[in-house]
């Protein structure tokens, strides 16, 4: 599937050396760090490049301008989460569905739970931009992941994994955002996600392998 992003908000090169690789990942992190010092308004490329330690050409050289760092660190937020699903190890067979809904739910949380500074700086970013430009690959990669294991539940069968994947994905987003929005409340409320989120997953699942087929899945957004 052809990127949805448009041309001005893709990285200008991708990096291949691990100087340049490490040139950029810098600047992500600063750009994140940016934002939570300085907030949204107050982000520009001459903070993120003072911040990353490179001169202004040289972010310019691989971002053509602040969007295109938001969208960057939103898409590797993104890559980050899909890839702890994709590593959920079914331990070459199949895996009963409560397992499968806290590995689901754990892996999920967990992304959003190894920084959360950062997690609440990218959602502000996440509400600032139009998360249907990123590269639909990124959800195609979620849904996937997320269908694989459902596939693999050892005691339920799902009619339309497809959509169940959607919704369950769709679901611990919406649980995920409202409590980093209430994170100023106290870091319990991170730790009620954790087993909030399981809850969520078994008693979903476990509904869901009833459902009445649908036509087609739909892909998810975060």
């Amino acid at each position: 599937m052809e990127s949805a992003v448009p041309q001005h908000l893709k990285i200008r090169k991708t990096p291949i050396q691990a100087r340049s690789g490490a040139t950029v990942e810098a600047i992500n992190e600063a750009t994140i760090q940016v934002l939570l010092a300085d907030g949204l308004t107050r982000l520009t490329t001459t903070r993120v490049a003072h911040r990353a330690g490179v001169s202004v050409g040289t972010l310019y050289q691989y971002f053509p301008n602040k969007q295109a760092l938001l969208f960057a660190i939103l898409q590797a937020h993104f890559e980050e989460m899909a890839a702890a699903i994709e590593c959920i190890d079914l331990q070459n067979g199949k895996v009963p569905l409560s397992e499968l809904a806290d590995s689901i739910a754990d892996a999920y949380v967990s992304v959003k739970e190894s920084n959360p500074d950062a997690t609440r700086a990218l959602y502000r970013v996440a509400g600032a931009i139009d998360q249907a430009r990123l590269s639909p690959d990124i959800f195609s990669r979620l849904e996937a992941a997320t269908v694989r294991l459902l596939k693999n539940a050892s005691d339920a069968s799902f009619s339309d994994p497809i959509r169940t994947a959607f919704t369950l994905l769709a679901a611990l987003s919406g649980l995920s955002r409202a409590s980093f929005a209430r994170l100023e409340a106290g870091f319990e409320v991170l730790e009620r996600l954790r087993e909030e989120s399981r809850i969520f997953a078994r008693a979903y699942l476990l509904a869901a392998q009833n459902a009445t087929p649908s036509h087609q899945g739909i892909g998810f957004k975060e």
